[in-house]
């Protein structure tokens, strides 16, 4: 009895690691994801803010031109000869003036808004890098904790083996279907007269026998084998 209760918790120890082992994947899944989200939001800002410097160098390049057709025209004012074609001139390079004076102050609100993205980049920047260090310390300790269920698991199977050759291959057969049928558990600890895999109370003779440990008791409700886990004295 004492053989088959360890090979039990043997047993539930592996179905835990394998439980562990896959979670895992998709918690590191998920780490992964949320790292992409904060690498990709602060890319889209990046986008964002060349966006804006692109069409800031646009304008001032368009407003370059035209403050070139501005001294061009200022130029040929000492060519014309009649007073309409100076006015109409005159006409000309204050239109321009007008709409480089609306481009620039467009210009500027450009630059305001760039210098505005920057400085909420700059906080993203800090804050995704300390995220980023979160998600790699959390990743590195499951691929610590990977580490060791898969030493745990080896030395376990090794014990399991040892174990399993030592009980009597009819009861060794019994406790593997028992186990099978019985979400992984055969063998099942008695506590306070109550079998503690179906929590159905056993009838008292059978549980002063189960703490005996000598003898293979089933329970009668659920069918598991019954152990007494305990100093073998009635409680």
């Amino acid at each position: 009895m004492e053989l088959l209760w360890e090979l039990q918790k043997i047993d539930l120890s592996l179905r835990g690691i394998k439980e562990e082992r896959d979670r895992y994947p998709k918690e590191i899944k998920k780490l992964d994801e949320n790292q992409n989200i904060e690498k990709e939001r602060v890319q889209k800002e990046r986008e964002k803010i060349e966006l804006l410097e692109k069409e800031r160098r646009r304008k001032e390049g368009h407003l370059n031109l035209e403050q070139e057709k501005i001294k061009r025209a200022e130029g040929r004012m000492f060519e014309v000869k009649t007073n309409k074609e100076y006015q109409a001139l005159l006409s000309e390079i204050e239109a321009i003036k007008e709409a480089n004076g609306r481009e620039e102050e467009e210009i500027l609100q450009v630059m305001d808004e760039i210098d505005e993205l920057k400085k909420d980049l700059s906080k993203r920047e800090k804050e995704m890098a300390i995220t980023l260090e979160k998600i790699g310390g959390e990743k590195r300790k499951m691929e610590e904790r990977m580490a060791q269920d898969d030493s745990v698991w080896k030395q376990q199977m090794e014990r399991r083996e040892v174990v399993s050759k030592q009980i009597e291959s009819k009861l060794l057969k019994l406790y593997n279907t028992l186990k099978e049928k019985r979400q992984g558990i055969g063998v099942v600890s008695v506590k306070q007269e109550t079998c503690q895999g179906c929590f159905v109370n056993v009838p008292p003779q059978m549980f002063i026998e189960v703490q005996k440990n000598n003898t293979l008791i089933r329970c009668p409700n659920c069918n598991r084998i019954l152990y007494w886990e305990g100093d073998g004295k009635t409680e």
